[in-house]
């Protein structure tokens, strides 16, 4: 049997390693558009806000702390009992996150919320005939209005803060270069090669290499729970965060569910292709 040529051996390995770089192109391309998708999108963060009750549980978490204050300056429970209105949250949260994810100062916006406690705070004052110092009245107002601010926060923002916009900003620029250099190697593949089951072959590789690093991917969020570890003070932003996280590995799965099926027809084809050329000898 004869031996390959130096040359044609040389051929196969370059090819090879293209069908590699090929397999990483599309694994960075895939993260990064995980990435647009998800971290540096403000709808998607609403969403999994919506789907695990956050802002219903944000406003019986704030009333709780309320009622705490209110417990160490003489005011009773009764008074906070729905008292905070979930869509005040909404629309500050979301105010909030606009002004986020568009750079712009991300104070929250607390003017609803103390026109409405500073309103109620008179109407039991009145309604009570209670003397209270003025001085106390705004120290009161003031701590509410801390709790509720403090509350809307987002600690993951905090920690991520600069970084989002520089990520949605590059991330598109990112995607289409990583997408051109990936039509180019498809290209090289194509017609770099005489016979086309040989370019369907490496077509093969590239996605089965794909498919099993978002596999690993997939079963590791899987299996670790995803973000079910994490310590939250908050229960509303922590499952908020595990509904974020469950959403991110049910898309790494339907991706590697789609390059699975993507080698699986490059490998079809390639079969029937090769197949001709045997039929032809």
């Amino acid at each position: 049997m004869s031996k390959k040529p130096v040359r044609k051996k040389v051929r196969d390995i370059v090819f090879c390693v293209l069908s590699f770089v090929l397999s990483l192109l599309l694994f960075l391309n895939t993260v990064c558009i995980f990435t647009v998708a998800f971290a540096v999108n403000e709808n998607a963060w609403i969403d999994q806000m919506n789907a695990s009750n956050y802002f219903s549980d944000k406003a019986d978490e704030i009333e709780n702390k309320l009622i705490s204050l209110g417990s160490a300056s003489g005011l009773k429970p009764e008074f906070f009992e729905n008292f905070i209105d979930p869509i005040w949250i909404t629309n500050d949260t979301q105010a909030y996150m606009d002004a986020y994810f568009h750079g712009n100062d991300d104070v929250i916006n607390h003017s609803t919320f103390k026109r409405n406690f500073q309103s109620q705070l008179d109407k039991y004052i009145t309604e009570n005939n209670v003397k209270v110092d003025e001085e106390n009245v705004e120290y009161l107002v003031d701590k509410a209005e801390n709790i509720y601010s403090a509350s809307l926060e987002i600690p993951l923002f905090n920690r991520l803060s600069g970084k989002i916009n520089f990520l949605s900003g590059i991330m598109p620029m990112v995607i289409a270069v990583l997408t051109m250099f990936s039509l180019v190697i498809v290209l090289v593949l194509l017609f770099g090669n005489k016979w086309r089951h040989r370019a369907f072959k490496y077509y093969y590789f590239a996605c089965a290499g794909t498919c099993l690093s978002l596999f690993t991917a997939a079963v590791f969020l899987t299996v670790s729970g995803g973000l079910k570890n994490i310590v939250l003070e908050s229960r509303a932003i922590y499952d908020m965060v595990v509904s974020f996280g469950t959403a991110v590995t049910t898309a790494v799965w339907v991706f590697a569910a789609f390059f699975f099926i993507m080698a699986f027809v490059m490998f079809v084809v390639y079969s029937r292709l090769i197949r001709k050329v045997v039929s032809t000898d």
